[in-house]
């Protein structure tokens, strides 16, 4: 399949395009640094919002995985966002859907559904694609307001789109996240919390985006990715009870959905592993997935 990546040097963005070349796909490259990552692929330095460059980026394209976004809220920076995550994103979309493109892989965010916001702990748990979003935050609105696009346009019938929400992206080899390590513990749970101390490996994630381009899905879906267990090395009925005992629990009781580990996941990926066929493979408390532990 002829496809192209946008934000394609990006820390999830390399892996995808790694990931496509494994498959057999061809791949056209975009993004704004002026490099190239391999000679395997076509690159093209530019800006998704360039109208008239991604119209001739997508001319001949069967598919398109748009990652190039703004990945989080920037001080004094709205109109940068705003710019780069909806205009950007509108202009995949039109672009796809001028030169007939057949199914769009949009990354979206877990932020998309605004749980943990400032004044909004959440509805219920565990997390799951279904919940009512609640979104405050300029990132988080941005992220939704992207998936409703691609409802939209994939609702003209032109191809079809799936939204891609993973939740903290973690990497093998040296951390990245290093940072983290060195705040004080009240703001790394405080940022834990807002993820539902969920997380999910880059190599899932790209795995996630090659299922995406061939799954059985009409219109518009949008799916949670996580690893099947959370990031704090404590049992998940200890992490509800001492951060989340107020939330309820909708489609299944506390007790039946916690045993099915000891560390399982608060965010529910059901939908994406029976839509996608899609299976998580990477745990941090694995020592040879090489997966980095964040806290």
């Amino acid at each position: 399949m002829k496809v192209l990546v946008t934000g394609s040097a990006g820390g999830i963005g390399a892996w995808v395009v790694r990931r496509l070349l494994e498959a057999g796909h061809t791949l056209r490259a975009v993004d704004i640094p002026a490099q190239r990552q391999s000679s395997d692929y076509e690159y093209i330095s530019g800006d998704v919002r360039d109208l008239p460059l991604m119209r001739r980026l997508l001319h001949g394209m069967e598919a398109v995985v748009h990652l190039a976004a703004i990945p989080y809220d920037i001080e004094r920076q709205d109109e940068l966002l705003l710019d780069t995550n909806l205009r950007g994103t509108w202009n995949i979309l039109l672009a796809a859907q001028e030169a007939g493109v057949q199914r769009v892989v949009y990354f979206s965010s877990i932020n998309a559904l605004g749980q943990a916001e400032p004044n909004h702990p959440g509805l219920y748990l565990p997390l799951d694609d279904d919940i009512l979003h609640y979104n405050i935050r300029n990132y988080s609105l941005s992220k939704h307001i992207c998936e409703e696009m691609c409802f939209a346009f994939a609702a003209r019938g032109v191809f079809s789109a799936i939204s891609l929400r993973p939740t903290l992206v973690t990497h093998p080899g040296p951390p990245r996240f290093f940072w983290m390590r060195n705040m004080p513990e009240e703001i790394r749970i405080r940022s834990a919390i807002s993820d539902f101390f969920s997380y999910v490996d880059v190599r899932d994630v790209a795995e996630a985006a090659l299922l995406s381009l061939t799954a059985s899905v009409n219109l518009h879906r949008a799916f949670l990715l996580t690893a099947d267990d959370n990031r704090l090395h404590m049992p998940s009925a200890e992490v509800v009870e001492k951060y989340y005992p107020n939330l309820s629990w909708l489609k299944t009781s506390k007790e039946e959905y916690l045993a099915r580990g000891e560390f399982v996941s608060l965010v529910d990926c059901t939908a994406a592993k029976q839509a996608l066929g899609w299976q998580p493979k990477y745990s941090q408390f694995d020592p040879a997935a090489g997966s980095e532990v964040n806290l």
